[in-house]
Protein backbone atom coordinates (compact mmCIF):
# COMPACT_ATOMS: atom_id res chain seq x y z
CA UNK A 1 0.00 0.00 0.00
CA UNK A 2 3.10 2.38 0.90
CA UNK A 3 4.36 2.03 -3.13
CA UNK A 4 0.45 3.07 -3.95
CA UNK A 5 0.37 6.14 -2.11
CA UNK A 6 4.31 6.67 -3.39
CA UNK A 7 3.11 6.29 -6.89
CA UNK A 8 -0.17 8.82 -6.46
CA UNK A 9 1.99 11.73 -4.88
CA UNK A 10 4.50 11.95 -7.89
CA UNK A 11 1.65 12.28 -10.13
CA UNK A 12 0.45 8.96 -11.70
CA UNK A 13 -3.11 8.08 -12.19
CA UNK A 14 -3.10 4.01 -10.55
CA UNK A 15 -6.68 2.09 -11.55
CA UNK A 16 -8.60 -0.22 -9.27
CA UNK A 17 -8.97 -3.92 -9.88
CA UNK A 18 -12.55 -3.48 -8.23
CA UNK A 19 -15.76 -2.23 -9.07
CA UNK A 20 -19.67 -2.98 -8.99
CA UNK A 21 -19.90 -2.07 -12.64
CA UNK A 22 -18.20 -1.16 -15.89
CA UNK A 23 -18.33 2.22 -17.29
CA UNK A 24 -18.81 1.65 -20.94
CA UNK A 25 -18.00 4.47 -23.23
CA UNK A 26 -21.12 5.04 -25.09
CA UNK A 27 -23.75 7.84 -25.60
CA UNK A 28 -25.88 7.22 -22.98
CA UNK A 29 -24.20 10.10 -20.85
CA UNK A 30 -25.17 12.65 -23.47
CA UNK A 31 -28.08 11.16 -24.79
CA UNK A 32 -30.12 14.73 -23.54
CA UNK A 33 -27.63 16.98 -24.72
CA UNK A 34 -25.70 18.00 -27.59
CA UNK A 35 -22.46 16.43 -27.42
CA UNK A 36 -19.40 18.85 -26.94
CA UNK A 37 -16.64 20.53 -29.77
CA UNK A 38 -14.32 19.30 -27.20
CA UNK A 39 -15.54 15.24 -27.07
CA UNK A 40 -16.65 15.19 -30.61
CA UNK A 41 -12.73 16.33 -30.65
CA UNK A 42 -11.32 13.27 -29.14
CA UNK A 43 -14.08 10.57 -30.04
CA UNK A 44 -13.46 11.40 -33.88
CA UNK A 45 -9.62 12.12 -34.23
CA UNK A 46 -8.36 9.11 -35.83
CA UNK A 47 -10.75 9.97 -38.47
CA UNK A 48 -8.86 13.50 -39.03
CA UNK A 49 -5.67 14.09 -36.46
CA UNK A 50 -5.25 17.49 -35.63
CA UNK A 51 -2.24 17.59 -32.69
CA UNK A 52 -2.07 21.28 -33.02
CA UNK A 53 -5.30 21.37 -31.16
CA UNK A 54 -3.28 19.38 -28.27
CA UNK A 55 -2.33 21.60 -26.05
CA UNK A 56 -5.69 24.07 -25.59
CA UNK A 57 -7.42 21.09 -25.60
CA UNK A 58 -5.70 19.67 -21.98
CA UNK A 59 -5.76 23.30 -21.24
CA UNK A 60 -9.81 23.44 -22.09
CA UNK A 61 -9.76 19.99 -19.96
CA UNK A 62 -8.23 21.44 -17.30
CA UNK A 63 -10.18 24.59 -17.11
CA UNK A 64 -13.78 22.87 -17.05
CA UNK A 65 -12.46 20.05 -14.66
CA UNK A 66 -12.43 17.22 -17.45
CA UNK A 67 -8.79 16.26 -16.21
CA UNK A 68 -10.07 15.87 -13.04
CA UNK A 69 -12.64 13.87 -13.02
CA UNK A 70 -12.21 10.05 -12.16
CA UNK A 71 -14.93 8.45 -14.49
CA UNK A 72 -13.21 10.75 -17.66
CA UNK A 73 -9.48 10.13 -16.46
CA UNK A 74 -9.30 6.28 -18.18
CA UNK A 75 -9.82 7.08 -21.44
CA UNK A 76 -8.41 10.64 -21.74
CA UNK A 77 -4.92 9.01 -20.58
CA UNK A 78 -5.07 6.15 -23.10
CA UNK A 79 -6.28 9.08 -25.50
CA UNK A 80 -3.25 10.81 -24.35
CA UNK A 81 -0.67 7.79 -25.01
CA UNK A 82 -1.36 7.54 -28.05
CA UNK A 83 -1.64 11.15 -29.44
CA UNK A 84 1.77 11.88 -27.40
CA UNK A 85 2.93 8.48 -29.30
CA UNK A 86 1.36 9.34 -32.64
CA UNK A 87 3.86 13.08 -32.23
CA UNK A 88 6.91 12.09 -30.60
CA UNK A 89 8.49 14.55 -31.78
CA UNK A 90 5.99 17.38 -30.11
CA UNK A 91 6.04 15.96 -25.96
CA UNK A 92 8.71 17.75 -25.24
CA UNK A 93 7.45 21.01 -26.46
CA UNK A 94 3.70 20.05 -25.68
CA UNK A 95 5.03 19.21 -21.42
CA UNK A 96 6.68 22.50 -21.08
CA UNK A 97 3.23 24.39 -22.53
CA UNK A 98 1.44 22.66 -19.97
CA UNK A 99 3.80 22.82 -17.18
CA UNK A 100 1.32 25.29 -16.00
CA UNK A 101 -1.31 22.74 -14.99
CA UNK A 102 -2.02 22.02 -11.16
CA UNK A 103 0.07 18.49 -9.65
CA UNK A 104 -4.01 16.71 -10.02
CA UNK A 105 -4.49 17.81 -13.61
CA UNK A 106 -0.84 16.71 -14.64
CA UNK A 107 -1.85 13.23 -13.60
CA UNK A 108 -3.30 12.28 -16.71
CA UNK A 109 -0.61 14.13 -18.49
CA UNK A 110 1.81 11.71 -16.47
CA UNK A 111 0.18 8.64 -16.88
CA UNK A 112 -0.41 9.51 -20.45
CA UNK A 113 3.41 9.63 -21.20
CA UNK A 114 3.54 6.83 -19.61
CA UNK A 115 1.88 4.51 -21.41
CA UNK A 116 3.19 5.85 -25.00
CA UNK A 117 6.03 3.48 -24.74
CA UNK A 118 7.93 6.51 -26.19
CA UNK A 119 11.48 7.26 -25.67
CA UNK A 120 10.87 10.72 -25.62
CA UNK A 121 7.87 10.70 -22.71
CA UNK A 122 10.69 8.46 -20.86
CA UNK A 123 13.11 11.08 -20.62
CA UNK A 124 11.44 13.13 -19.06
CA UNK A 125 9.54 10.94 -16.94
CA UNK A 126 12.47 10.06 -15.43
CA UNK A 127 14.22 13.49 -15.20
CA UNK A 128 11.08 14.42 -13.01
CA UNK A 129 10.30 11.14 -11.11
CA UNK A 130 13.67 8.88 -10.67
CA UNK A 131 13.82 5.69 -10.17
CA UNK A 132 9.84 6.00 -9.21
CA UNK A 133 8.80 5.66 -12.81
CA UNK A 134 11.48 3.36 -13.68
CA UNK A 135 9.82 0.77 -10.63
CA UNK A 136 6.16 1.65 -12.17
CA UNK A 137 6.99 1.60 -16.03
CA UNK A 138 8.88 -2.09 -15.39
CA UNK A 139 5.20 -3.07 -13.67
CA UNK A 140 2.81 -1.46 -16.55
CA UNK A 141 1.35 -3.37 -19.30
CA UNK A 142 0.83 -2.00 -22.51
CA UNK A 143 -2.65 -1.01 -23.25
CA UNK A 144 -4.31 -3.49 -25.07
CA UNK A 145 -2.68 -6.60 -22.25
CA UNK A 146 -4.25 -4.36 -19.39
CA UNK A 147 -6.52 -7.47 -17.30
CA UNK A 148 -10.07 -7.33 -18.83
CA UNK A 149 -11.36 -7.56 -15.20
CA UNK A 150 -9.81 -4.41 -14.11
CA UNK A 151 -12.48 -1.28 -13.93
CA UNK A 152 -10.79 1.30 -16.27
CA UNK A 153 -9.79 -1.34 -18.76
CA UNK A 154 -12.53 -1.21 -21.00
CA UNK A 155 -12.59 2.49 -20.84
CA UNK A 156 -8.86 2.81 -21.72
CA UNK A 157 -9.36 0.97 -24.76
CA UNK A 158 -12.28 2.85 -26.10
CA UNK A 159 -9.69 6.13 -25.57
CA UNK A 160 -7.03 3.97 -27.04
CA UNK A 161 -9.76 3.54 -30.34
CA UNK A 162 -10.84 6.96 -30.32
CA UNK A 163 -6.96 8.29 -30.64
CA UNK A 164 -6.03 5.59 -33.32
CA UNK A 165 -9.27 3.87 -35.09
CA UNK A 166 -7.16 0.53 -34.17
CA UNK A 167 -8.07 -3.09 -35.65
CA UNK A 168 -6.44 -4.16 -31.89
CA UNK A 169 -8.72 -2.27 -30.23
CA UNK A 170 -11.95 -3.63 -31.17
CA UNK A 171 -10.47 -7.14 -31.13
CA UNK A 172 -9.91 -6.60 -27.42
CA UNK A 173 -12.72 -5.39 -26.56
CA UNK A 174 -14.21 -8.93 -28.45
CA UNK A 175 -11.97 -10.76 -26.58
CA UNK A 176 -14.94 -9.90 -23.58
CA UNK A 177 -17.61 -12.47 -25.07
CA UNK A 178 -15.21 -15.25 -23.98
CA UNK A 179 -16.46 -14.85 -20.39
CA UNK A 180 -20.40 -15.64 -21.33
CA UNK A 181 -20.24 -19.46 -20.18
CA UNK A 182 -17.69 -18.24 -17.28
CA UNK A 183 -18.95 -19.39 -13.57
CA UNK A 184 -20.17 -17.35 -10.92
CA UNK A 185 -17.89 -19.36 -8.63
CA UNK A 186 -14.93 -20.50 -10.11
CA UNK A 187 -13.89 -23.79 -8.80
CA UNK A 188 -11.49 -23.51 -5.30
CA UNK A 189 -12.48 -19.67 -5.39
CA UNK A 190 -14.30 -18.53 -2.14
CA UNK A 191 -17.05 -16.38 -3.98
CA UNK A 192 -18.86 -14.05 -1.15
CA UNK A 193 -22.44 -15.14 -1.38
CA UNK A 194 -24.35 -12.21 -3.51
CA UNK A 195 -20.96 -11.24 -5.45
CA UNK A 196 -21.04 -10.70 -8.89
CA UNK A 197 -17.26 -11.12 -10.47
CA UNK A 198 -17.00 -8.29 -12.68
CA UNK A 199 -15.76 -10.84 -15.22
CA UNK A 200 -19.66 -11.87 -15.59
CA UNK A 201 -20.38 -8.47 -16.51
CA UNK A 202 -18.00 -8.02 -20.07
CA UNK A 203 -19.80 -9.67 -22.40
CA UNK A 204 -22.97 -7.32 -21.78
CA UNK A 205 -20.44 -4.34 -21.65
CA UNK A 206 -18.96 -5.45 -24.93
CA UNK A 207 -22.12 -6.13 -26.52
CA UNK A 208 -23.34 -2.50 -25.61
CA UNK A 209 -20.48 -0.15 -26.31
CA UNK A 210 -19.59 -1.93 -29.35
CA UNK A 211 -23.48 -1.42 -30.94
CA UNK A 212 -23.49 1.89 -29.55
CA UNK A 213 -20.26 3.37 -30.42
CA UNK A 214 -20.44 1.64 -34.46
CA UNK A 215 -23.55 3.22 -34.31
CA UNK A 216 -21.33 6.30 -34.36
CA UNK A 217 -18.26 5.23 -36.07
CA UNK A 218 -18.46 2.99 -39.09
CA UNK A 219 -15.00 1.94 -38.58
CA UNK A 220 -16.17 -0.14 -36.50
CA UNK A 221 -18.56 -1.61 -38.81
CA UNK A 222 -16.28 -2.29 -40.83
CA UNK A 223 -13.60 -4.15 -38.85
CA UNK A 224 -16.66 -6.15 -37.15
CA UNK A 225 -17.79 -7.65 -40.93
CA UNK A 226 -13.95 -7.98 -41.59
CA UNK A 227 -13.27 -9.72 -38.17
CA UNK A 228 -16.40 -12.30 -38.87
CA UNK A 229 -15.91 -13.27 -42.20
CA UNK A 230 -11.76 -13.90 -42.06
CA UNK A 231 -10.13 -13.73 -38.51
CA UNK A 232 -9.86 -17.37 -37.67
CA UNK A 233 -8.45 -16.64 -34.21
CA UNK A 234 -12.18 -16.10 -33.22
CA UNK A 235 -13.17 -18.54 -30.28
CA UNK A 236 -17.11 -19.28 -31.26
CA UNK A 237 -18.47 -17.36 -28.44
CA UNK A 238 -16.58 -14.64 -29.94
CA UNK A 239 -17.93 -15.05 -33.16
CA UNK A 240 -21.24 -15.18 -31.89
CA UNK A 241 -20.70 -12.18 -29.98
CA UNK A 242 -19.78 -10.15 -33.48
CA UNK A 243 -22.63 -11.32 -34.96
CA UNK A 244 -24.66 -10.54 -32.17
CA UNK A 245 -23.59 -7.04 -32.55
CA UNK A 246 -24.05 -7.01 -36.29
CA UNK A 247 -27.59 -8.29 -35.80
CA UNK A 248 -28.10 -5.24 -33.82
CA UNK A 249 -26.65 -2.92 -36.37
CA UNK A 250 -27.61 -4.51 -39.66
CA UNK A 251 -30.37 -6.56 -39.39
CA UNK A 252 -31.10 -7.67 -42.91
CA UNK A 253 -27.63 -8.81 -43.62
CA UNK A 254 -27.35 -10.35 -40.34
CA UNK A 255 -30.84 -11.81 -39.37
CA UNK A 256 -31.22 -12.31 -35.22
CA UNK A 257 -30.56 -16.02 -34.77
CA UNK A 258 -32.65 -17.89 -32.06
CA UNK A 259 -30.68 -17.66 -28.82
CA UNK A 260 -30.08 -20.82 -26.89
CA UNK A 261 -32.94 -20.05 -24.13
CA UNK A 262 -35.50 -19.37 -26.75
CA UNK A 263 -34.88 -22.65 -28.28
CA UNK A 264 -35.17 -24.76 -24.98
CA UNK A 265 -38.08 -22.37 -23.96
CA UNK A 266 -39.92 -23.43 -27.54
CA UNK A 267 -38.56 -27.40 -26.89
CA UNK A 268 -40.38 -27.69 -24.12
CA UNK A 269 -43.67 -25.96 -24.98
CA UNK A 270 -43.97 -28.60 -27.83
Amino acid sequence: MRKLVFILSVGLVTTSPESSHLRAQDSSADDSSSVSEEKDWLEYYYENPTPERFVDQMKDWAEDGTLESDHAKPALIAFTSQVLRQNRERIEEWYDALSGLTPEQMQVIHTGMLYSRTTEADDLMRDRFGKAYEEQKEETPKILELPLDRVDTMDMVWGFFYATGSEGAIRRVVTCFRFRDAPDKPPGVDVPEGYKPLYKELPEFALGSLVSNASRHPRIIEILKEMYANDKSLLEMEREGVYEVLSELDPKAFPPKESKGDAVSKGDAV
